[in-house]
């Protein structure tokens, strides 16, 4: 019977708590204020992710609300407006693998549920500056059906509406809240040496990187020009830098090919243009370490070998970022108009109590 009677007050404890993305905000002003998206275009896909509540525990949400911003002043703007086909949908999520082109992929594989069914949504006007921050939940969203959020990954909530009564692009308040710093720490190193200058160029070659630490992956991106056009490029990545200077070699070796990747072809211009080398395991023991890179293209008209070589860069791999908690992709049209318009990843986000 004891066991019984607890088991019952702590699910209706769960039941009924108040919780906030981004967290901690329930009765606690947020930040900032985030005025131009949400509700305030004629078509809205909006996304927002949230792993602050990872470990916490299970958690049950019947409804969600917003609020106004609470210290922001008052604004003629933030006027009511209906929302058509209006839905929120929930469901988990896989942080490494966020990206904004495909949205329906941000949900992992039979996790969707639709909390509320396509309806019309009116939303009150907010232009008055409130008495005292917070300010009330003036839009609350009853839920069709309940999602059970386990605190086992990130959680994913995403508003869609096909239709806004509004005409033109017209800005109504939230709270809001950043949440972490950055999504990943970078450097784009020091380069060391001299390049050559390639067959028929006027100018030595160039490059530049950056490399990114995201705690969970890295990333590089890279781009070089004034290689001899049409030609293989390849990249050494060393841990030391061995200034070999090789006679015939139109440039210092600083970097052995103990890793060699290949990037791709030049255009026509001896140009690699920008891109990303993604992905890259994460591993703890590298952060603080040096690394170093080179480039070389195929050369055949260099006097000794049939090469072309970058200077180097040395990476110190930065440590890692205090990198979000929240964060949110947009697909939007705005009024009148039928481009879709995607943006994000963002940080942070709309303060949104769930209970």
């Amino acid at each position: 019977m004891i066991r019984t009677t607890l088991a019952i007050a702590i699910a209706a404890a769960a039941a009924s708590a108040q919780f906030s993305s981004p967290k901690g905000f329930v009765t606690t002003e947020g930040g900032t204020s985030h005025n131009y998206m949400l509700f305030s275009k004629g078509e809205m896909r909006w996304q927002a992710i949230d792993r602050s509540h990872i470990g916490g525990g299970a958690k049950i949400m019947r409804e969600l609300a917003w609020r106004r911003d609470g210290t922001g002043s008052t604004n003629a703007a933030y006027t009511a407006r209906t929302m058509g086909n209006f839905e929120v949908n929930i469901g988990l999520s896989d942080w490494d693998l966020l990206q904004v082109a495909n949205l329906d992929n941000n949900f992992k594989t039979g996790s969707i549920t639709q909390v509320v069914k396509p309806r019309t949504l009116s939303v009150v006007d907010v232009s008055a500056q409130p008495t005292t921050p917070p300010a009330p939940w003036t839009t609350v969203i009853k839920f069709d059906a309940p999602f059970i959020y386990q605190g086992n990954d990130p959680f994913l909530w995403e508003v869609k509406y096909t239709s806004n009564t509004i005409t033109t692009s017209t800005d109504y308040s939230f709270d809001f809240n950043y949440s972490g710093s950055t999504q990943y720490a970078s450097t784009s190193g020091t380069v060391i040496g001299t390049p050559c200058t390639s067959t028929g160029m006027t100018s030595p070659v160039t490059h530049s990187m950056t490399f990114y630490n995201h705690a969970s992956k890295f990333r590089i991106t890279r781009a070089i020009s004034n290689l001899p056009p049409n030609t293989p490029v390849f990249m050494y990545l060393d841990a030391a830098d061995s200034n070999l200077t090789i006679p015939g070699l139109c440039a210092v070796l600083h970097v052995l090919p103990t890793i060699v990747l290949p990037l791709g072809t030049t255009d026509g211009t001896g140009t690699l243009a920008t891109a990303t080398i993604d992905n890259i395991p994460y591993v703890a023991s590298v952060v603080g370490q040096d690394l170093y890179f080179q480039y070389w293209g195929l050369d055949l008209g260099q006097a000794g070998f049939p090469l072309s070589l970058s200077a180097a860069t040395k990476i110190t791999v930065p440590s890692d970022a205090t990198v979000y908690k929240v964060t949110r992709f947009y697909h939007y049209k705005l009024p009148g108009n039928t481009s879709l318009i995607t943006s994000g990843p963002w940080n942070g986000g709309i303060v949104t109590r769930f209970q």
